[in-house]
């Protein structure tokens, strides 16, 4: 390789690279700008980048409350990992099932069936969110968790991942082991799920970012503060006369992002895993 084709090879990486840090950077500046406010004096929350001193004042009113502040945001911090938690556990289960029946089973309908997961992959969510408010409605369920959670107690997206990575397992895994007399559900649970973890992890990360950070819903379905889950109770509270406290703004939306940030730092490599098993497989 020539001098001047090698300089123009690093000359061409040197701008990808370049272009690459702006873009992460641009990207990364109102989350970077978002915390450092959370912690800045109220009066230079607007006016200075980096803060003179820090204050842990906001975080303080948001944990405790104080003479105008009340709303319950420790309780919704409780609802969102709740109401997330019971929804990613059942999508994993609920998923893992009829992945497998898809996946594995002969049955009347199979194909139809196959079908229409894909079908509702494809339409987005907001088309079924009147019929299924107005389900929700007759089942008596407005104002509670149940209401909350019972939208998103599956996912067509995570039945079609493990439909296709149940695929790619050999049959002759779960033939023996109905020789040796097991049942479907200790097939699924002693052999299928053991050599999917990667797909399972990658399904639990991002369905509970998705439940974590739901908003549309559960705004709908709750009006009670103490039910709310921490994205509604910050929108709520950032209208009316709660628009005059930045700084305790920026403080609820920093730890409505932490257990996000916190997750995807623990999880990346399953996360890695679980893209590169869908490239390859999927």
């Amino acid at each position: 390789m020539s001098h001047h084709k090698r300089w123009t090879n690093q000359l061409i990486m040197g701008s990808i690279y370049t272009v690459l840090t702006l873009g992460v950077a641009f990207w990364l500046l109102p989350f970077v700008w978002m915390v450092l406010a959370s912690f800045k004096p109220t009066d230079e929350i607007f006016t200075r980048f980096w803060p003179t001193h820090i204050t842990l004042e906001h975080y303080r009113l948001v944990f405790h409350g104080g003479v105008a502040l009340r709303r319950p945001f420790m309780r919704a911090v409780f609802n969102s990992f709740l109401v997330a938690g019971v929804e990613t556990i059942s999508i994993v289960l609920t998923s893992a099932l009829m992945g497998y029946a898809l996946a594995r089973l002969e049955f009347p309908g199979r194909q139809f069936l196959h079908n229409f997961v894909i079908y509702q992959m494809i339409f987005p969510g907001v088309l079924f969110l009147i019929p299924t408010f107005l389900i929700v409605l007759r089942l008596h369920l407005i104002n509670t968790y149940g209401g909350m959670i019972v939208r998103f107690l599956t996912s067509a997206t995570s039945v079609f991942l493990y439909t296709q990575f149940f695929k790619t397992i050999p049959r002759d895994f779960v033939d023996a082991a109905r020789i040796d007399g097991a049942g479907e559900l200790t097939i699924i649970r002693h052999i299928m799920l053991p050599l999917s973890t990667s797909v399972t992890a990658f399904i639990v990360i991002f369905e509970f970012m998705a439940r974590w950070d739901e908003f549309l819903w559960n705004l709908i379905v709750v009006r009670d503060y103490n039910l709310m889950t921490l994205p509604v109770l910050l929108a709520v509270f950032t209208k009316g006369e709660y628009g005059g406290y930045p700084g305790e703004q920026m403080a609820a939306a920093t730890i409505l992002t932490a257990p996000i940030l916190i997750l995807f730092i623990i999880f990346r490599k399953q996360l890695v895993e679980g893209i590169v098993t869908f490239g390859l497989k999927g």
